[in-house]
């Protein structure tokens, strides 16, 4: 798949902290899979969310679906496993958005199962129902990616610039400029 990306891990730092679980998971342990899945799957829930996709939940699950069928081919350390994801899962977004400019929506012909919610899923909820979903609104659609992909992913600047196909300069820019209108819209909302 054209999705990987090899690690460039650094033998000073600490060992990432899904690094066994790649390995786990590349041997087929259902353990690791579990563990990648429950550690990566809110953040990459909120990102489609932000990303206004219309089944974040849905594009999670792909995204889980599509790097565990090439999780034997792939190569990496646990840093470069949530990258990947995080890859896969802004693709996954972009042609869903591109499918979405070719054709109507489609009815579903059964109604959605409906699920309970996990208390990361309602606590995610909220925050988007509050002023904070309002603020990232504010944004343009580059500016959020960048400031979801730093701090709901926890993403380095590197690894936020590979996935969205930017220089690191590119994403440090835009990512000052969400900040600075984030700052102003809070200010703005203190004083009204």
């Amino acid at each position: 798949m054209g999705e990987m990306m090899p690690s460039m891990a650094d033998p000073h730092e600490p060992p990432h902290p899904l690094d066994r679980a790649v390995v786990a998971a590349r041997s087929g342990e259902s353990t690791g899979f579990d563990t990648l899945y429950r550690r990566l799957a809110g953040p990459i829930t909120a990102f489609a969310r932000t990303r206004g996709a219309a089944d974040p939940e849905g594009v999670c699950n792909e995204t889980f679906l599509r790097a565990f069928r090439s999780i034997r081919e792939f190569e990496g350390d646990g840093a470069a496993f949530r990258r990947w994801s995080f890859s896969i899962c802004r693709n996954q977004l972009i042609d869903d958005h591109r499918r979405r400019q070719r054709r109507p929506d489609e009815v579903l012909a059964e109604p959605p199962v409906i699920t309970q919610p996990s208390a990361e899923d309602a606590a995610l909820e909220q925050l988007a129902g509050t002023d904070v979903g309002r603020i990232l609104r504010e944004l343009t659609d580059e500016q959020r990616e960048v400031i979801v992909l730093r701090l709901v992913a926890d993403l380095s600047l590197a690894d936020t610039a590979e996935i969205v196909g930017r220089p690191v300069t590119a994403v440090k820019r835009l990512q000052a400029r969400a900040l600075k209108r984030l700052q102003s819209e809070i200010l703005r909302q203190e004083v009204s």
